[in-house]
């Protein structure tokens, strides 16, 4: 790889054995990603369940790149485990040294996913990216909706922290949307209790009513109230007063 002190031979790769697994590091062809086509020499981690490119000349060493790769690796057991999924497909991760690189390449922002593909920087997040990425495997073409996607990024992002609690103390200062806001709303004017509050509501789905009912919802064509109050059994009037339940219970605590 560039930045190891010794020779590149085409078409030889690099076996190296982590934690029992296999791995391969080399050189990719000419990676791709919406039909833009990148320059060859891409430096190239496969790992079992990552395909990671990192640009020429990029600083990365390998040491570092198997780091990261294993922090990869690491998160997605997290995910697949919480979400009960397995990504058969390897996702591939297009790490940059600067959001800046990132979208001069590939025109996305760090943290932009699409299903399988990921593009991100050097110190970004990798937790909601990974878990986003691992929830498509539900329904790779399933549109999902974007404050189910939200949610669980963020809390993965946040899964040391209790989203739920977190909550609570936002609701307390006046700073939480009821749940019907919530579902509509696009002109977000309070990013912090929007992204915990679709990581609360996410959070309550899972722990209430479970994994098989929120894939059922993650590949749901319809809008997402419809999809709510048919796949979970009620109103969303009830929907709001279990919700409530769960914040109310951990304001008691605090």
């Amino acid at each position: 790889m560039r930045g190891v002190n010794r020779p590149y031979l085409p078409g030889i790769l690099l076996l190296v054995v982590l934690g029992g697994t296999f791995w391969t590091c080399g050189k990719g062809d000419r990676p791709h990603i919406d039909g833009k086509k990148f320059a060859v020499g891409w430096d190239s981690l496969e790992t079992e369940h990552f395909m990671i490119l990192s640009p020429p000349n990029s600083p990365r060493k390998e040491q570092a790149l198997y780091k990261f790769g294993e922090a990869c690796e690491g998160i997605y057991t997290q995910a697949a485990k919480a979400l009960e999924l397995n990504v058969k497909d390897r996702i591939t991760v297009y790490l940059f040294t600067t959001n800046q690189d990132c979208e001069a390449a590939t025109g996305h922002s760090a943290g932009y996913v699409d299903r399988f593909t990921i593009c991100t920087r050097i110190g970004g997040s990798m937790g909601g990216v990974i878990a986003e990425a691992t929830c498509a495997s539900i329904d790779p073409e399933a549109p999902s909706f974007p404050l189910i996607r939200n949610g669980v990024r963020y809390l993965f992002d946040q899964r040391d922290r209790n989203v739920h609690g977190d909550g609570a103390t936002l609701r307390a200062n006046g700073r939480w949307p009821k749940l019907a806001a919530l579902l509509t709303m696009t002109n977000v004017t309070d990013q912090e209790a929007y992204d915990c509050a679709c990581a609360s509501f996410v959070a309550f789905l899972l722990q209430r009513y479970g994994v098989d009912h929120f894939k059922m919802l993650w590949r749901s064509v319809l809008e997402l109230r419809p999809s709510l109050e048919r796949i979970y059994g009620g109103s969303l009037q009830q929907m709001q007063d279990e919700w409530n339940a769960v914040l109310d219970h951990e304001s008691k605590r605090t």
